[in-house]
């Protein structure tokens, strides 16, 4: 009989419940039984309560999602604003990530306790329409996140004043194909913020390569500034923050399974089982208050 070592999940009475050859896991290529029962919790969390995109209607749980003909363009959508939440999320867990990007958007140094002063909300999530309607806006293409401070002002890009000026923030991508998701949107100046990428695919390098061979005037000196910078404009998020990245990579193969419907809605939302029951219950009641969701193709 073959020997070798496999990587596991247990219950609480030790149980095994999933698991994979070790080699597989090592080099990161994770079953999706193990990424639903390392990742399945936070990934509902962020659906359910900060997304609004599931919901328990007539006995059953639905998934809200407008479903083009491409369907890595609908995950990429989809994945964009997870990435939001996660980001909004990690700048609480982490004041050095939140003074970072704080400073990103603003395209200025500040201090750290400047920073500390402002918080980072997601102009399309759940907990903004909540806690900040007047800065809620789904639609918003520019800006994902944004920086407040007490009295909900939000922070404003250098040279601004709070008589005139451009509100401060980042716009988030997500791909596994930057020369054809990303480049277009920099090489027509489509943002006014500067964009943090997710590349799924480890393709940053040629994202920045592709735009200077294809229209290497962004790069031309314009004054004393350049027209586009990457360290300014389309920054790699594994330079501010790897747990992000890959906590928003994992859940690449969960979200793509949810669309195609490989990964049934019920199989996914079961493993939340594993929470306390009154975690299970405030993510129902929340989930109960979402009304007209369904898949829309």
């Amino acid at each position: 009989m073959s020997k070798g070592l496999i990587v596991g999940v247990v219950d609480g009475e030790g149980r095994l419940l999933c698991s994979q050859p070790y080699n597989e896991y090592q080099y990161g290529i994770r079953s999706r039984n193990i990424l639903l029962y390392q990742r399945g919790n936070e990934l509902i969390e962020i659906l359910v309560n900060e997304l609004g995109k599931i919901s328990y209607e007539d006995n059953k749980w639905i998934l809200k999602q407008v479903l083009s003909e491409d369907l890595w363009e609908t995950a990429s959508r989809l994945l964009g604003n997870i990435a939001e939440a996660v980001l909004v999320r990690r700048c609480k867990e982490n004041p050095e990530l939140n003074w970072k990007l704080f400073m990103l958007a603003r395209r200025k140094k500040a201090w750290m306790s400047t920073a500390q002063g402002f918080t980072a909300i997601g102009t399309g999530l759940e907990s903004t329409r909540k806690q900040y309607r007047e800065r809620y806006s789904h639609g918003d293409m520019q800006r994902d996140i944004i920086w407040i401070d007490a009295s909900g002002q939000p922070a404003l890009m250098n040279g601004s004043s709070y008589m005139s000026g451009i509100p401060a923030g980042i716009q988030v991508k997500v791909s596994k194909n930057g020369e054809q998701y990303v480049v277009p949107d920099i090489i027509n100046s489509r943002y006014e913020v500067p964009v943090v990428y997710f590349p799924l695919n480890n393709d940053y390098e040629r994202v920045v390569n592709s735009i200077m061979k294809r229209c290497p005037s962004v790069f031309e000196l314009d004054g004393n500034n350049r027209n586009f910078n990457p360290s300014d404009d389309l920054v790699d998020i594994r330079a501010y923050d790897f747990d992000s990245f890959e906590e928003v990579k994992d859940y690449y193969p969960l979200v793509h399974d949810l669309l195609s419907g490989d990964l049934p809605i019920e199989q996914f939302m079961e493993y939340s089982s594993n929470k306390s029951i009154t975690a299970r219950c405030a993510l129902m009641h929340t989930a109960l208050g979402k009304i007209d969701s369904s898949i829309i193709v």
